[in-house]
């Protein structure tokens, strides 16, 4: 083998699979990782959330839900932003590796002179990620 040329990926760039696609995408990720078991699998903007929370009923997609307990459940999120809102409260999920997850809110305050500002608060901070309900 001759580096660079025919030698194997070191590097497995995925964007937004699944997403306006077929769910197969998913599996397919899976099935790529297993030929190259020593290549960085990356997945950029791939809706993590939706394949490992249950958003595709494993009774309708059994295989996907076969690939998300064995594979999508070992990823680590390197970066993540959820906006969040509930009842008038604002603020955002947000993690960046290997930091924390911390919960962001939001809250408008008056600059003293008639107008307003949004002030950022960390409300929370966890090594695992909270859920949405909490």
């Amino acid at each position: 083998l001759v580096e660079g040329e025919n030698s194997p990926a070191t590097l497995t760039l995925v964007i937004q699979p699944g997403n306006g696609g077929p769910v197969e995408d998913w599996v397919n990720v899976e099935k790529m990782s297993d030929a190259n078991p020593d290549t960085t699998t990356i997945i950029v903007n791939g809706a993590l959330d939706k394949v490992r929370g249950g958003y595709y009923p494993a009774v309708f997609f059994p295989k996907l839900a076969q690939t998300v307990d064995r594979f999508y459940k070992t990823f680590e999120s390197v970066f993540y932003l959820k906006p969040i809102s509930d009842k008038g409260v604002y603020g955002w999920i947000y993690r960046q590796y290997p930091e924390d997850w911390q919960v962001v809110l939001q809250t408008r305050q008056s600059d003293g002179k008639g107008g307003m500002f949004i002030e950022d608060t960390v409300v929370y901070t966890s090594e695992e990620r909270p859920e949405y309900n909490d």
